[in-house]
């Protein structure tokens, strides 16, 4: 049976063989489908398939959510350069049954190597809807991904089983140290010809700062947990006034990473910049009493402090790099990316983040071996 690679191939056959026993035996006679989140996400193509049984199948799904590779080819290739599609289906095959916080149930997935494109089939969360990050998430909700993630990251914390998932290699290793200069030299050039960045003042003014971090050759990080790599808003599903239940989705960047990556890139992109500024202190200090709360040791406050300043240079880093391979075309992509840069703006300013990267380049090296140390004597005391 042919493998649905794009919405328009789906057939009521492929459906009926790829859910199994999910239907709990029975028949899909007809689907229908919707393209949705144009916009929210950027890697990819989703739907919601909604299928009709030939006969009454209550526990059956009466949806589900497919997701296919990008229609645009530069999507897919720089997919296929940090192993996204193949990163979300080895977390869901691997790890997703346990991995600490609410996510859908995935049903099926497979994916071409050659054309670099997949599909799955997902638990459809609806009636629970995504929180929306144009407008910004409530304080609620953001207090429930605190929690969430702090429960998560304790769970997996420096985890010797996560270390050995080939699939989780820390992100950034992904693409070679020259190829990120590159295409930060040209993000420079870039946005010094367009005016990208004209009315984001203090990451225009930043990022000159920004080259030297390429010669660092930071190692993998410690301590290390699994990181969700993409904490936004629109990848956090909430209940709605018609039920639902929480749950976070597209896990295509998870892997070993920094915990505070998380909590920083939820902080500076998914709340509104007043919002945060009222919350962010209680929030970082509810994170960091959960860690403990959960068994995490020797991670003091003032250091998670200081990974958070850093971890908004490398947000700022990121979002300094030239993203034309990520579809922006639609207006609510457009408002969203402007969130993304206003957002940052802000937290760049308050946290005076000029003076810590000035200084990184030159305590790194410092930073750097100090981090060494304390892999090597946690790995000394776990062994005896």
């Amino acid at each position: 049976m042919k493998l649905p690679l794009t919405v328009d191939e789906l057939t009521t056959e492929w459906l009926q063989a790829a859910l199994g026993g999910a239907t709990q035996g029975g028949t899909i006679e007809a689907f229908a489908r919707e393209v949705i989140g144009v916009g929210a996400g950027f890697m990819g193509q989703v739907a919601r398939v909604t299928l009709r049984y030939a006969q009454d199948s209550p526990a059956a799904p009466s949806s589900v959510i497919a997701k296919f590779a990008s229609p645009l080819p530069e999507t897919r290739e720089m997919a296929r350069d940090q192993n996204l599609y193949q990163r979300e289906i080895a977390f869901y095959r691997d790890i997703g049954h346990d991995v600490g916080v609410p996510v859908p149930t995935c049903y099926f997935s497979e994916l071409v190597e050659d054309s670099y494109r997949f599909v799955m089939l997902l638990e459809d969360l609806a009636p629970g809807v995504p929180s929306d990050q144009v407008i910004g998430t409530d304080r609620e909700t953001s207090r429930e991904v605190i929690e969430q993630f702090a429960k998560l990251h304790a769970k997996w914390w420096n985890s010797e089983q996560l270390a050995n998932l080939e699939w989780a290699r820390w992100v950034i290793q992904e693409v070679p140290i020259e190829q990120g200069l590159a295409l930060f030299r040209a993000s420079m050039e870039e946005a010094e010809a367009t005016g990208k960045f004209d009315a984001y003042p203090e990451m225009k003014r930043l990022m000159p700062l920004l080259p030297p971090l390429f010669k660092l050759d930071p190692p993998s990080p410690f301590p290390f947990t699994l990181t969700h790599g993409d904490l936004r808003s629109d990848n956090i599903i909430q209940p709605s006034a018609e039920g639902g239940r929480f749950a976070v989705i597209d896990w295509q960047l998870a892997g070993v990473g920094d915990p505070v990556n998380d909590i920083a890139r939820w902080l500076v992109q998914s709340i509104s910049i007043e919002d945060r500024r009222e919350t962010e202190q209680e929030l970082l200090k509810l994170y960091h009493a959960r860690l403990v709360e959960y068994g995490v040791t020797g991670y003091s406050y003032k250091k998670f402090i200081n990974d958070y300043k850093t971890n908004l240079i490398v947000v700022l880093l990121m979002f300094s790099m030239s993203m034309d391979a990520v579809d922006q075309s639609s207006e609510r992509a457009q408002a969203l990316f402007h969130q993304f840069y206003s957002r940052l703006d802000a937290a760049l300013v308050d946290w005076e983040i000029e003076k810590p990267l000035k200084a990184l380049p030159y305590i790194y090296p410092f930073i750097k071996a100090m981090l060494l140390l304390r892999k090597a004597f946690s790995k000394k005391t776990a062994n005896g």
